[in-house]
């Protein structure tokens, strides 16, 4: 894919309709040492979405070129998306204002984007100037961590009217500003509570964070609702969250010792809400159907599987859509965790017949004894031959004892009514 591993490997993303703009970017970095992959070295043809998921998941830098052309482009929007899951380091450049490209932006695009550091060059200032800072915030990304503490700490909070622009002043550079808020959200608003009602977290969210949500475009309830359950993994229709359910989303390594620091968790429950939604957002875009990188993504998850990838792909296993569900099944097989077998067990009930193949096949992946009990209900019960193949797939790739004998039985019991039709003939 790249020429030259030994080489710090960049790829471009943008629109073909920048394509000046772009080949003037390459210049600048194949100067300077940079390898540099861009889709114009494809001929077209069967290997063009394979080889374009093959560089993001293989370069080491994804350098984002926004335009209002590529803020609208559904195959740009399919590489952000698997480089933001690949943990990869994502750098936005545009040459556009603030206001112009984050205006046009859905909320998904903006979300995804929040946690990064942007360069804004201005087209009025000189070349040698503009090429200076591009450089300078590249060499910044490249020294920094990938950890999620260093993803967090990147999360922007705009505290007011006038927030947002001023984040973009300081050269051309997206930074994180200090909240008005020191002590953490439920400490503050619910003081020792230790169960609150859903509805109460969102209106709270609202006025703790109205700038912010704001300028997410997430003023629309649903999506504010929907980011929310998400994140504590609730179901759609419940009413309340724990302080337990909190604490296990928001410090997962556990709450900080009393007398820490409190100011430095001010807003972490709000960009942890932020960071959670933005990778459900990001593998819902990458293992859509009509995605031009699903099947390199899924190929490839042994490489970029993590425990937030992981996790978003549990949660997309109760997706609305059985498409999600299905690629979801066989996402999470890749990852080879066995531990969410479970999960999958409980899709062999599914009510369309395709996740219920996906998740016999992913199943017969895993290879946990434990699930031959479900598989053999479902060899013998599922109405669909299909999904009864699969199952047997499953059953013959555990390869235990139990499995061998649970088959040897069903073939026999199979053995003696054919007989019995025969002898009713």
């Amino acid at each position: 894919m790249f020429a030259d591993d030994s080489k710090i490997n960049i790829m471009i993303s943008y629109s073909h309709q920048d394509s000046e703009i772009m080949q003037g970017i390459m210049d600048l970095l194949t100067t300077h040492g940079f390898g540099v992959w861009v889709d114009t070295k494809l001929k077209g043809g069967a290997n063009f979405f394979k080889d374009i998921g093959s560089a993001v998941i293989g370069c080491d830098i994804f350098l984002f070129l926004l335009s209002e052309h590529s803020i609208s482009s559904k195959y740009c929007q399919d590489e952000l998306s698997l480089a933001r899951i690949s943990n990869k380091r994502i750098l936005p450049l545009t040459y556009c204002s603030f206001r112009e490209i984050t205006g046009a932006m859905e909320a998904g695009f903006r979300l995804i984007l929040s946690c990064v550091q942007w360069v804004c060059l201005d087209p009025k200032e000189e070349e040698i100037d503009n090429n200076k800072r591009f450089l300078e915030s590249l060499n910044e990304v490249l020294q920094s961590e990938l950890s999620e503490d260093a993803r967090l700490a990147n999360y922007t909070v705009v505290a007011d009217e006038n927030h947002e622009e001023e984040m973009y002043r300081s050269m051309g550079t997206l930074r994180r500003m200090n909240s008005k808020h020191f002590t953490e959200f439920w400490t503050r608003n619910f003081g020792d509570a230790d169960s609150v009602l859903v509805t109460s977290i969102l209106d709270q969210i609202k006025v703790d964070y109205y700038w912010d949500y704001l300028s997410l475009n997430l003023e629309d309830s649903w999506a504010l609702k929907a980011m929310t359950l998400w994140c504590f993994n609730l179901e759609r229709n419940c009413k309340t969250l724990t302080r337990k359910q909190y604490d296990e989303f928001v410090y997962p390594d556990g709450r900080p010792q009393e007398g820490g620091p409190v100011s430095a968790d001010f807003d972490r429950f709000w960009i942890r809400c932020k960071d959670g939604f933005s990778v459900r957002l990001s593998m819902q875009e990458v293992f859509d159907s009509e995605s031009s990188v699903r099947f390199d993504s899924i190929r490839n998850l042994s490489k970029i599987k993590s425990k937030r990838v992981v996790i978003a792909l549990c949660k997309l296993l109760r997706d609305s859509d059985p498409n999600i569900r299905a690629v979801a099944c066989i996402s999470l097989s890749y990852t080879a965790h066995q531990g969410n077998a479970d999960k999958l067990v409980v899709l062999l009930k599914d009510p369309d017949r395709l996740v219920r193949e996906s998740a016999c096949l992913a199943l017969a992946r895993l290879k946990v004894p434990a699930t031959v009990p479900a598989l053999l209900l479902t060899w013998r019960n599922d109405v669909i031959s299909d999904v009864r193949s699969a199952a047997m797939k499953a059953l013959e790739a555990i390869d235990s004892s139990e499995a061998k004998e649970g088959i040897r039985v069903v073939h026999t019991l199979q053995e003696e009514f054919q007989k019995l039709a025969s002898s009713d003939e």
